[in-house]
């Protein structure tokens, strides 16, 4: 019994590894701006002395990320606010005349004047917060402001703005202009390669069309107009034999191998009007042949 008990292996089961996937988790959070929830998952995560300090340093970054956007926020809310009441002024003042018998009217109006007023340091104090790293909320807090006060401080803050959002927005157009740039040379490039890959394989008629359209995005192009010049040179020396040969063809009566050779002409340049004149002529003869062909088995059949 002692001797089964001792053949018994004593199993001793390892802890299962903790997954701990609150950094993971954290980050989906705070990337849907749900920042209360990411910091207080990782608040509990970093409390751990075991974990490292990663968690502790997202955790900081996540609490930084909290006060710009609560920031940004309230600054939001302030330009809407002023931005309401701005509205309201011109329909209280318009009630204050229509109605003077009705003093509450011109109560308010003034009420919302002093309110605006209040309101004016905010904006201010708003646009240097962001002027920074937000252009476009510090124009809107400052232009705001500026409508209820002419503060110097606030009229050269922007102008700088101003200024600083033509040098961006001719940044972005030069960087566009590159990008373009980059883009058109690539093409080209693309397109020269491609003309001599087909010249060395003696496809000339498509090198041509290939040049043509290196020419069309560049007209200046000293490579692509020598390159379809030395190809015009060499078609049109094609192209003149093949008309002599179809010459030949002619004289010795192969009037069908004389157009064959012709049409080959005529495809290498379809604005040869040699090739096309001679094709004709050769149509006609095989006519007027056909035609006597015909009279002639008309005339045998005749009693």
């Amino acid at each position: 019994m002692l001797a089964g008990c001792q053949l018994i292996e004593t199993r001793q089961t390892a802890p299962a590894p903790v997954v701990d996937n609150a950094l993971d988790k954290s980050r989906q959070l705070a990337a849907k701006g749900r920042y209360g929830e990411a910091i207080s998952l990782l608040d509990r995560a970093s409390s751990n002395r075991n974990l490292n300090n990663s968690y502790r340093k997202e955790l900081e970054s996540f609490r930084n990320q909290q006060k710009l956007v609560e920031e940004e926020l309230n600054d939001q809310l302030l330009i809407s606010n002023t931005s309401a009441l701005k509205n309201q002024l011109p329909i209280l003042t318009r009630l204050t005349q229509a109605s003077p018998d009705k003093p509450h009217y011109a109560d308010l109006l003034e009420e919302t004047r002093e309110t605006l007023q209040s309101m004016q340091q905010g904006l201010s104090e708003c646009a240097w917060r962001h002027f920074k790293r937000n252009n476009a909320l510090a124009k809107d807090c400052l232009s705001l402001s500026l409508s209820l006060k002419q503060d110097k401080a606030d009229q050269n803050l922007m102008e700088h703005l101003l200024q600083e959002q033509v040098e961006y927005k001719k940044e972005v157009a030069q960087k566009e202009q590159a990008n373009r740039e980059h883009k058109w040379k690539k093409r080209v490039d693309k397109n020269l390669a491609e003309a001599r890959r087909l010249i060395e394989s003696g496809q000339l008629k498509d090198a041509r069309r290939a040049l043509k359209r290196v020419l069309k995005e560049s007209p200046k192009n000293e490579t692509a107009k020598k390159m379809l010049a030395d190809v015009n040179r060499t078609l049109a020396k094609y192209i003149d034999n093949l008309l002599l040969a179809g010459d030949r063809l002619y004289r010795d009566g192969e009037i069908e191998g004389a157009k064959a050779t012709w049409r080959a002409a005529l495809t290498l340049d379809p604005l040869d009007q040699r090739a096309r004149e001679k094709i004709q002529r050769a149509q006609r003869v095989l006519n007027n042949l056909e035609n006597l062909r015909k009279s002639n088995e008309n005339g045998e059949k005749s009693p």
